[in-house]
């Protein structure tokens, strides 16, 4: 009776030497290695099969259709100034999508490049103005100026101006067309912001001067040019 309880106890004590065993060596296997790998996740992707996404055979790309490969040659032959041809592409596009309003802007653009700007005045009027963006709304004042119609240039160079400050350029333009138009007040005050910026730029000085001599005022126009001859 007693060796059969003893047997049991023998085995009970055993397991547990041999768990607490275990648990040491598993302690001063973590506090001596730098890092604890859990390998769970490698046997978990070692397992697994990835599949290819991409289909064997068919279309992998989506489809570009005619009409914007079009739009794409056209940009292409604008690139290398062959406009007549980049024309031809551009018109193609617009008779295809007539609602693609940035299509007829670059063809705009392409007949002003080519020096065709009457005919890139009639494109541009053919777009609804809100659907103009800003820079394009400088081509079309420079376009009305070509043209002499000052009053619809004005107000296109003023609003553009408002929200670009700082583009010399335009206000060039601007600045110019009011000393046309005689109003040689606002012409000098545009020339006067330009020059805030290029006192040294001696062309703008020179037309500011002019524009003083116009409007008689000869004492100043002459300090101006002087400085321009130095």
């Amino acid at each position: 009776m007693k060796s059969c309880i003893d047997k049991p106890l023998r085995i009970g004590f055993a397991a547990a030497l041999l768990a607490f065993t275990l648990i040491i060596s598993d302690v001063s296997l973590i506090e001596g290695s730098e890092k604890a790998v859990n390998p769970a996740p490698q046997k978990i992707f070692s397992s697994m099969r990835i599949k290819n996404s991409i289909p064997e055979t068919g279309n992998i790309t989506g489809e570009i259709p005619n009409w914007m490969a079009r739009w794409e040659l056209a940009k292409v032959l604008s690139y290398v100034k062959k406009y007549d041809e980049a024309d031809a592409e551009y018109r193609k596009v617009i008779q295809e999508k007539p609602v693609l309003h940035k299509v007829r802007i670059e063809l705009a653009n392409v007949l002003f490049w080519w020096g065709k700007p009457d005919e890139a005045l009639i494109e541009l009027e053919r777009v609804p103005t809100d659907a103009i963006d800003e820079k394009t709304k400088v081509l079309l004042a420079d376009l009305y100026i070509g043209q002499k119609n000052y009053k619809k240039a004005e107000p296109l160079y003023s609003e553009y101006l408002e929200n670009h400050p700082e583009d010399d350029r335009a206000r060039l333009r601007l600045a110019e067309m009011l000393s046309w138009l005689k109003r040689y007040d606002e012409s000098l005050a545009e020339y006067k912001t330009i020059l805030k910026s290029r006192p040294d730029d001696v062309q703008i000085r020179r037309k500011y001067a002019f524009v003083l001599s116009w409007a008689g005022r000869y004492p100043e126009a002459i300090k101006e040019l002087r400085k321009t001859l130095k």
